[in-house]
């Protein structure tokens, strides 16, 4: 009888811990980004030590292709960070260069994305960061008009190892059968959906882009140019994608 007892308790200790959020440890000080998401498992993680981890901001809601979250990224890996902000980028700008205290906060998968945040309620592996205590874990140290730090990949190349790294695709134009489109699909009522994705070829080779229909260019029309795409890989009902944050063109 101790036997079975000594095993239900056991068992019933097991299911409670797995029900919760768990928490981790690691030594203090500066770690990399890449380091910081090798934390991450299915379920949420709470930080205990004093940790911080640096780089820019290189996509948010200035341009619209991003909802209440961030992407920052250190040249070698990148995360997603959730806040409770309706204008990101009036606070932690585009090629801003910040430090974020991470003690206290969660970390957890969503998806095929690793995101940072509050801890977490409901279904949600995070929530999102209020702005207040955003405001008392982050230090902007600069602020870059362009950021030269983009991973240059070849189209056929970026996958879903390359998650939330900002990266650079050369020599890419929009493909035959999307040119003269906007880049957010639309109802008859001219309405765009919520989001709409577009591809951009180089030979044989095929990218997605991704765009949300709150974008600032989202009724535009793509141009018909060979372009440089710079922005942040994503994952799409299970396909990758790249969300934009700037475009250069190239000569011809």
């Amino acid at each position: 009888m101790r036997r079975i007892a000594l095993y239900i308790s056991i068992v019933g200790l097991f299911l409670v811990s797995c029900a919760q959020p768990q928490s981790v440890h690691i030594v203090d000080g500066d770690v990399s980004i890449a380091y910081l998401r090798s934390l991450a498992d299915e379920r949420s993680q709470r930080i205990k030590s004093d940790i911080w981890i640096e780089g820019c901001v290189v996509l948010n809601d200035k341009l619209g292709e991003t909802y209440k979250s961030f992407v920052l990224y250190d040249k070698h890996a990148g995360i997603e960070v959730k806040v409770d902000l309706e204008n990101i980028d009036a606070v932690v700008p585009l090629f801003a260069e910040v430090r974020i205290r991470c003690e206290g906060l969660y970390i957890g998968r969503e998806g095929e994305r690793i995101v940072l945040g509050a801890e977490p309620t409901a279904e949600y592996v995070v929530d999102r960061v209020s702005e207040a205590e955003i405001g008392n874990r982050l230090e902007i140290t600069h602020i870059y008009d362009k950021y030269k730090g983009a991973h240059n990949l070849a189209v056929g190349d970026v996958g879903f190892d390359d998650m939330s790294r900002y990266v650079s695709v050369e020599g890419v134009a929009i493909a035959k059968e999307e040119v003269m489109l906007a880049w957010c699909d639309a109802d008859a009522k001219e309405r765009p959906y919520e989001s709409s994705l577009r591809h951009f070829v180089s030979g044989c080779d095929t990218l997605t882009v991704a765009t949300l229909n709150r974008c600032d260019y989202a009724t535009q029309l793509i141009p018909d140019d060979i372009v440089t795409l710079y922005g942040v890989v994503d994952s799409y009902n299970g396909d990758v994608v790249l969300r934009l944050s700037a475009m250069k063109y190239i000569p011809q």
